[in-house]
């Protein structure tokens, strides 16, 4: 469904409200919008238009996230493994951008609470918030488009990217801008709007929550194909701590997959990795990495 003009001006009003940018301040973007905006907001509504249809494509190709299920013997195999880190890279100018866009807002902020609210501050705020929402859309688009190209499903990017970073190298899901963000769907993604005393706290809670709803799926897919086997060619010590890390999960909704070690031929398959897999991490993207958009 295409945007209508009355759409996308909501939606960045969403994207700078949660910037920490006021209402008065947006009245003036409006104003300048009106002026001579119209091209800016069609190319912002363009890349998001282009971002679903490739969203649409993965998930004709791959399927649905909550569809796609582990190798059930444990391993991440080190072909799929190279998979991922390839596309990681295809779309790392986009990450470094939004990521260093994510550190000036960041820090421009700290300086508009210390200075307050002059005309220049305003401004600059203005400039490094309405300058956001474009760089969101082209990361997840470059995202998208560098799993297309190297034939990865969004569920296998997502459970190889939880179990690398979050339960192996121990990233936090908390990690992200040191901002309250919000996005087109309130209550549908990670960018809803946070209080400043307690944002990470909540962005923590909604994250694992996200976990949750998005592996556990996985897991217990796993569990089923590997149930699918033959007994006797099924080692039941593996069988017995996929269903016991099932059933932890189930009984913890704060706790992360192999929260307590990962088995160790999972870890195993993963060790080559773990310099390439450090060196593509960023903690100010991590919200957007996990941008669910599939409808």
């Amino acid at each position: 469904m295409e945007a209508t003009p009355q759409q996308s001006g909501s939606t960045t009003k969403k994207w700078l409200i949660g910037c920490g940018i006021g209402c008065g301040a947006i009245i003036v973007i409006i104003i300048i919008v009106i002026a001579g905006g119209y091209f800016f907001f069609k190319n912002i509504v363009d890349e998001f238009k282009d971002t679903e249809a490739l969203m649409d494509t993965l998930t004709e190709r791959y399927g649905r996230v909550k569809d796609f299920y582990p190798n059930p013997d444990g391993p991440i195999s080190s072909d799929r493994l190279e998979v991922f880190l390839n596309a990681r890279e295809a779309f790392a100018p986009a990450r470094e951008k939004i990521g260093k866009a994510f550190a000036n807002l960041s820090e421009g902020e700290e300086t508009f609470e210390k200075e307050g609210k002059s005309p220049k501050n305003v401004i600059k705020m203005l400039r490094l918030g309405f300058g956001v929402v474009p760089q969101v859309a082209e990361f997840i688009r470059g995202r998208n488009q560098a799993l297309l190209d190297a034939e990865m499903g969004m569920g296998e990017y997502y459970y190889i990217y939880v179990i690398a970073y979050y339960s192996w190298l121990g990233k936090s899901p908390e990690d992200g801008p040191d901002f309250q963000i919000t996005g087109p769907e309130e209550g549908e993604s990670p960018f809803r709007y946070w209080d400043r005393e307690d944002f990470r706290e909540d962005r923590g809670e909604w994250m694992m929550r996200w976990v949750h709803r998005t592996i556990l799926p996985m897991m217990h897919n796993q569990l089923d194909k590997l149930e699918e086997r033959d007994a006797a060619v099924t080692p039941e010590e593996w069988r017995q701590a996929l269903a016991a890390e099932i059933e932890a999960m189930e009984a913890d909704r704060d706790r992360l997959p192999w929260q307590d070690g990962l088995p160790s031929h999972i870890e195993e398959s993963l060790k080559p990795f773990k310099q390439r897999l450090e060196a593509s991490y960023s903690s100010m993207t991590n919200l957007l990495e996990l941008a669910v958009e599939q409808r």
